[in-house]
Formats: C-alpha cells, structure tokens, sequence
C-alpha cells in the first residue's frame, strides 16, 4: 500500500532515482491499480491517470503493454467524466498502432470513442464508432456482439430511428442463443437485450407496424422475462447485478405510468431509490428522480412531481448525458406551464433549448435530420406558447422563426458552401453523395433482409458522417433581425402571415412597420376536422382520387378564411404580396382558394376567393425571404424533361415493384404537348422527353437553367418520404427514379423548379420543418423557389394552368403574381364545370418570389404552318416555271 500513498503524493518519487528505478516504481503502482476505474476512489483517479500516462513513456515495453496502457487510461479518464480526453486519447492510440492493431484492443478503444460520443451527443459519430468496434471483434466474441448490437439500438432510438433501433435490438435478441454455455455473462447479455427491447416498445410501441396497445403488451412481457433471467444472476458482481436492476426497474415504472397505473410506478421507484447507496453511479439518482416526478404527474400529485424535478434538477450535473438534462428541465417546464406559473415555465424552457441546440446541429444535413418527431422541438414550442401566455407577442415570433425549417436552411448553406469547395474537395463530396444515393436506393427495397439492411445503416452512417466532417459546417446561421424581414417587405411592398398552431394557437401579422397578434380558436384536431370537411382530398385515411373530391365545399373553406385570416385582411392592402408560413396542417391547405364570400356550398361561379385578392407565396421559415444564395449564371432560360410512355420499359418494371405499390404506370400523353408549349415560349430553351429525360440530364439542366420544368409521374413512398421520386428514364448508371433523398444532395441552381405532377407538395409534415414533399428537397438542394401540387390534378385544366403561367412570366411578371394571374384568368375562361378550387388551386408557389430575366422568343408574322405552305407554294412555282422552259426549249430544238 505505500506505493498507493506514493501516488496520492503526486507521484513525488525521489528525483536521485534513475530512470530504471523509477519505471520500476511506477510499474508497481500500475499493477496496484484497480483494474476497473469505478472501483478506485475518486481522489485516486487523477493520479492513475497521470501514473498510467508516466508509465507508458518507460522504455522496453512492448507494443502490446503500452495499448493495455492506453486502455486503462481511457477508463479512469471516463471515470472523471473527461470524456473529450478520452476522445483525444484514443485518436492517438489508433494512429500510434495503425500498422500493428491487435484485434480485441482496437475493438475496446473504438468502443470507448463510440460511448464518449453517444454521452457528448455526437449520435452519428457514436454509430459510426461502434461500427468500427464490431468490426474488429472476432467472430467467437458473440456475447460482447450481442452487448454492441444492443448498444447500437440504444443509439438509434435516441437518435429517433426507432425502425433501424428496433432491427439491432432484434438482431440482438436473435444472436444470443450462440453464446456459449459457459460464458459467465451469458444471462447478463440476456437481460441486457431484453431491457433494450423493452425500453424501445415503451418509448415507440407501434414500431414495426403494431398497435399501441399491442407494443405495450410486448414490453410488458420482455420485462417479465427479465426479471426471470435475473434472478438466475446471482453469481454475477453486486455492481452488474444492481445495474441490472435499477435499468429494468425503470423501464417497468415507465411503463406503468405510461399504461395509467403511476401508483404501481412509484412503488418500483421507491424501492430502486433503496440500492442508490450501494452504487457508486450517481447518474441513477437523476434518473429516479425523473421518473418520479413523471410518475407523480401522472398520479396528479404535482407538488410533489415538481419537488421530484427540483431535485432532479440540483443533480443535473451527475446526468449520464445532456439529454437527460434537457428531458428534465422540459418536463418541469411544461408542469409550470399548465399551473400557469408561466415566469418558471419560462425559465426552464429557456434552460432547456441549448441542449436541444447541440443535437440539432450535429444531426444537421443527415437523412436523421430529415425525420424528427416534435420530442426535439418541445422547449421552442413551450417557451412560444409562454411568451404568447404572457402577451410577449415579438419575443415568442422570434423564438418560432429560431426553431423553423433549421434542417432545410442546413442543407441550404450546405449546398451554397459546395459551390464555393476546392475542386478536390468537391469531387470528394461528389463522390460521397453518389455512394449514398446508390445505397438509399437500395434500402429502398422492402425485400432486404434484416443483415442485409443493417449493414447498409452501417456503410450510410459512416458515409453521412464523412460527409459532415467534409462540409465542417457553422452550427448555425445567424439569426435575421424582424427590422431586416420588414425593410425587405417594405420594399415589396408585402406582409406576411406566420401561424403558431398549439394548445394556444395564434396568428403573427409582420408588415413593413408593425407587428400583430392575433388569438386563434383552433387546435391541430379542430384544424384536421375542417380540412375534411373541404373534400375528401384532405382526409389522411382517403385515397384523394374520388369523384366527389372534386367538389370543395365553399362553406367549409369560407370558415377557415374567417377563422385564419379575416382577422388581419383590415390590415392587408389589397392586391399586395403576401407570405404565408403555415404551421402543422395548415400546410396542406389551399390558401389561395379561402372564400371570403359565397352565396351556396357548390356555386363557385359567385364566390371571392383569397386569390383574387394576393398573390400568395408560401414559406417554410420567415427568414427564407432574404436568400443568401450567390446569383448563378445559367445559359438557358427554361429546361424541360418529361416522360410520356412508361409500359414499354423493362428496366423500370424491375424498379418499380422495390419501392412502389402500383404497377404498370400509366402513359402521360400530354407531356409532348406541354413540353412543346412551354420551350415555344422562350429563345433559350430546350426540353428532352422519354428516354433522352434522364438522371445525368436533369443534373445537367439543375445547374445550367433558370427555370427547371419537371412532367412525369411522382410517385409517394407509403412508408418513408425519403424514397418519394420523379420518374425519368433510366441510363448507363441510373436506373431513372429520381428520389427526394437524391434530390436533397444535389445542388440546384435554378430560380423556379415546376413539378407539375399529381401530388408533388404531397409528404409528411415534419414538426419544425413543414411539409417533406418533393418541393422541400428541392428548396433545401438550393433552389429559389418551386411550384408544386398538393393533390392528384387534372391533367388538361393543369396543363392549361401552367401554360397561362408561364405566359405570364414571360410577360415580366414576378413568380407569386404569375401564378395569381394564371389561376384568375383560368376561372374566367373556364367553363363552370372546372370552376371548382380542385382544378385551379394545386399548384402552390413555395418560396420568395421575383423577376425572372427570361427571353420571350420573338414573334413571327406568320405562324409555322403558313410559312411551310408559302414555302411549298414557291418551291412548285419554281418547278412548275422550270418544266414550262424545259418543254419551250425541247420545241424549238425539233424544228
């Protein structure tokens, strides 16, 4: 024990020691280290780490005693919570012992990065990590297999792919009967998978297509069972045993309070809090402590519950990770909220958003990012529905506008650094992006196994991180001050609407010199409700495709213009501009056919709709208004690619069935026609059809275009919006399905992108980040703006729409009027039976709206037809005259 009193001296070995002496001295200290960083005293831990560290520089140890070396370092290092030294730590292991890695060590060390990384919130690089680490683990290795796998699930669920989170926990639960018999953890590994399983069912019970009730049922019966596996563990250490414990213990309160029994919940609780002695963890009190408090809310004992987050709140500084931390000041927040003690709401919302902060921006410009549930946006929402509680109209805007469209605005100054990237750089980023598209398509298939689909999770998680670090992107943009967006409207002359659709549900009106607030009487389910009320188009359960969809009813439309936006129309000039940024499912809604009067339901030959008043522009975030993109040079004014014919393709027929739930497509034999059209209409244009419309065609035209024209069928994943796509015609390399994914990675230069298919705004409304169709990707591959529809059109009345469009364009007017002008001028002309707002109000303009420098073709005097038949006319004359001189001169010959 001296050489331990040595140490807690601070190593202070004689200095007349040589430096043998002291190697043997430390040499000794090392060997008296615990071997498990926990079970050393605190105050010994730093002095590990420094004896460890003098160790490892003594001459004459071999290269696999310095890597035990670097491992016990990491252990102790992570004991102190140094969690980034840790990282450091093992970055120089792994670059020291590249070209002599010993299987089992690598395999620890990639372990430690991936545990280090998961506590600091980088979950992307916490995959990655542990990818590395399996693949370094021997194939004999099966339980500490099953223990990553389960590690890896974990991961993912945080991360909040619970599909891809539920496939490892399952991959897990079916590698475990290969542990060998005599493996002392085999039965920890059990209950280790078990709890993981568990755990995920109680967060997400419908994963994997079941029903919530069916989700709960299966937890319930994992927990059963591992509590059965635990009580054959005895053998195991206390430390493992209680571990054990305490995680299924928890998962069985969560459960019961989320079941509705939060009495049973408090009594599990209370007697977890019983082993808090005996582990020397304190991130297990934070987490008790936090159930609790949920438990007490459920059972309606709220002092209690706040007294439960209070002290929760006081250990925050023990939590195992900042989520926890977030979690807690969330739900103490939202308690406040509904006592109405809104001043301590406030400040706990406000605690709470930076930690939201830090994942928000390591997801960012992932696919992860792309499919958030509303768990990320809790605190924003809260701190707005306060701040509008308490009358704080300005603050509560500007803390909405902070937490919108983060993910699409990411992906913006992705693609506008790109453009900027040393040329090596940006075939590196090119490269990267055609691996991942090539490998999203193939996770497309519903026919891939489950190894088969994890093991592409695991190539994409490593590409999407590579790609990240590429990029090295600022967290975040700075934010817009409101008197920037209000000299922008100003000089448009423009006001915008933002919705805030909640428990407290509001309307902001932002104009060039104020700012209002109006109260709104709906709730996202009342919203839902009258949206179907409108037509079956709108009913989520419905296929849209029924002839009575194309009879919206007036009445339904005219209460939703009274309730979103007669309040502020006093204040709305008329035939001005106007920015809508919708919120939940108002951005299925049509707001260019709101009725502001009518005479009967279907009379839509006497009705006044919103459109005739403005030309409307939709946003997904406010600061959208003010594009920070550099102006392209483009050498063709409008690019068209379409394709018509579709059931003579073989290859497509071999695509279609991965992704898609209907087949044979049908052929489109108005896209020649509206092609022809569009390109007639300017001097630089061309267009492609059929098979000459493919992939490297339309990433061609994306950079070289200003208007990018789009006529095929879109077709809508059922299950993922990521794989929603375009139909071109395939090519060497490609097989001619253009998925939203792909279209996120490819940068777009072009000012205005049309999708003039059925259902191209179609997708899921992601909270935070609006509507995930098409037109999003777009948007968030760097176009300015896009036209796109949100129901299944009519081909001819769209056809006619977009013709007038374009006219109109080329008329000089900007893009949000164009469109207002062609839907008026479509309602003239139409007759009453295509009146209706089902065959003019689709298409909906996304984006800030301008001038496009196109060229009109010029005009000739006469049309092609008459110039052809002039020009037959002079050509028979000609002929004509020649034999009449022929005949002449053959007669006077003969005489």
């Amino acid at each position: 024990m001296w050489l331990l009193a040595v140490l807690l001296l601070g190593l202070g070995l004689p200095p007349r020691w040589s430096a043998s002496d002291r190697c043997d001295s430390l040499r000794q200290v090392v060997a008296q280290l615990p071997r498990d960083a926990r079970d050393a005293a605190s105050e010994l831990r730093p002095r590990a780490v420094q004896a460890l560290r003098q160790y490892r520089q003594c001459p004459g140890l071999s290269a696999t005693q310095r890597m035990q070396l670097y491992r016990r370092e990491a252990s102790y290092l992570h004991a102190l919570h140094r969690y980034a030294d840790v990282l450091a730590l093992v970055d120089t292991f792994l670059t020291r012992f590249a070209h002599q890695p010993d299987s089992m060590l690598f395999y620890q060390m990639y372990r430690w990065r991936g545990y280090e990384y998961y506590l600091l919130g980088d979950l992307p690089a916490a995959v990655v990590a542990y990818n590395q680490a399996l693949r370094y683990l021997p194939a004999a290795a099966i339980r500490a297999r099953v223990s990553r796998l389960s590690d890896l699930g974990a991961i993912y669920a945080r991360i909040q792919d619970y599909e891809t989170a539920y496939q490892y926990y399952r991959k897990a639960y079916l590698l475990w009967d290969q542990i060998p018999e005599d493996d002392s953890l085999r039965l920890w590994a059990r209950v280790e998978t078990l709890h993981g399983l568990a755990s995920l069912l109680v967060a997400y019970p419908t994963v994997g297509g079941r029903s919530r009730e069916a989700g709960l049922a299966e937890a319930g019966r994992f927990i059963t069972e591992a509590w059965q596996v635990l009580s054959q563990t005895s053998y195991l250490s206390h430390r493992l045993y209680l571990h054990q414990q305490m995680e299924v213990g928890i998962t069985e309160a969560v459960l019961a309070y989320s079941s509705g029994n939060p009495t049973r919940a408090l009594q599990i609780l209370n007697k977890l809090f019983e082993f808090l002695q005996q582990l020397d963890e304190p991130y297990w009190r934070v987490e008790l402590l936090y159930r609790r408090g949920i438990a007490f809310w459920h059972a309606g004992r709220l002092q209690e519950a706040e007294q439960a987050f209070l002290k929760a709140i006081a250990h925050a500084g023990e939590a195992l990770h900042d989520d926890t931390r977030r979690l807690i000041l969330t739900r103490l927040a939202q308690l406040y909220e509904d006592q109405e003690r809104l001043d301590e709401a406030e400040r706990f919302f406000r605690k709470a958003i930076p930690y939201t902060e830090t994942y928000l921006t390591r997801l960012q410009t992932t696919r992860w990012a792309t499919l958030p549930t509303a768990d990320w946006y809790e605190a924003y929402r809260g701190l707005v529905r306060v701040l509008l509680r308490q009358g704080r109209q300005a603050e509560a805007l500007r803390w909405l506008e902070r937490s919108r469209a983060r993910n699409l605005q990411a992906f913006r100054r992705y693609h506008a650094w790109t453009r900027r990237m040393p040329l090596r750089q940006q075939q590196r980023r090119d490269s990267l992006v055609h691996a991942l598209n090539q490998l999203r398509t193939r996770l497309s298939d519903p026919g891939l196994s489950a190894d088969e689909t994890l093991a592409l999770k695991s190539r994409e998680a490593a590409l999407e991180l590579q790609l990240r670090n590429l990029l090295a992107l600022p967290p975040k943009p700075p934010e817009i001050p409101f008197a920037t967006l209000q000299q922008h409207l100003a000089r448009l002359g423009a006001s915008a609407l933002v919705y805030f659709m909640d428990s407290v549900s509001g309307l902001f009106l932002l104009t060039a010199d104020t700012l209002r607030f109006f109260p709104l009487a709906l709730t996202p389910d009342s919203l839902e409700h009258l949206l179907r009320q409108v037509s079956p188009v709108f009913d989520p359960a419905g296929s849209g495709s029924t002839r009575g969809a194309r009879h919206f009813n007036l009445r339904a439309l005219h209460r939703l213009f009274e309730l979103l936006v007669a309040p502020a129309l006093p204040f709305l000039s008329p035939d001005h501009p106007l920015f809508i940024v919708p919120d939940g499912p108002l951005f299925r809604l049509p707001f260019a056919a709101l009725v502001l009067d009518f005479q009967r339901p279907y009379a839509y030959d006497h009705a006044t709709y919103l459109a005739e008043r403005h030309p409307i522009s939709i946003l997904p975030a406010l600061g959208l208004l003010l594009d920070s993109l550099q102006e392209n040079v483009v050498s063709l004014d409008v690019s068209g690619l379409g394709r018509a014919r579709f059931t003579d393709d073989p290859r497509l027929r071999e695509v279609l069935p991965v992704v898609f739930r209907h087949q044979p497509l049908p052929d489109l034999p108005g896209v020649h026609e509206e092609l022809e059209r569009i390109t007639r209409r300017f001097a630089r244009a061309e267009h492609w059809e059929d098979f000459r419309a493919t992939e490297p065609r339309f990433r061609q035209a994306a950079t070289q275009s200003r208007v990018l024209h789009l006529a095929s069928h879109v077709l809508l994943h059922p299950t993922s919006s990521a794989f929603h796509a375009i139909v071109l015609s395939p090519s060497p390399g490609d097989d001619g399905v253009l998925f939203l994914h792909e279209l996120l990675r490819y940068p777009l230069a072009s000012d205005l992108v049309v999708l003039s298919g059925c259902n191209t705004a179609a997708g899921e409304v992601l909270p935070g980040e609006g509507l995930e169709g098409l037109q999003y990707a777009i948007l968030a591959a760097g176009a300015r703006g896009v036209v796109a529809t949100r129901w299944l059109v009519e081909d001819r009345s769209m056809a006619d729409l977009m013709d007038r469009f374009y006219g109109y364009l080329a008329a000089g007017l900007p893009l949000d009027r164009a469109l207002q002008q062609a839907r008026l001028s479509f309602l003239k002309d139409a007759p009453p039976e295509l009146q209706s707002p089902f065959y003019w109000a689709a298409p909906a303009f996304f984006g800030a709206p301008r001038v496009l420098p196109l060229t009109p073709r010029s005009q000739s005097l006469l049309s092609p037809g008459w110039i052809l038949l002039l020009l037959l006319g002079v050509g028979l004359g000609v002929l004509l005259r020649y034999r009449k001189r022929r005949r002449a001169h053959g007669t006077s010959h003969a005489f």
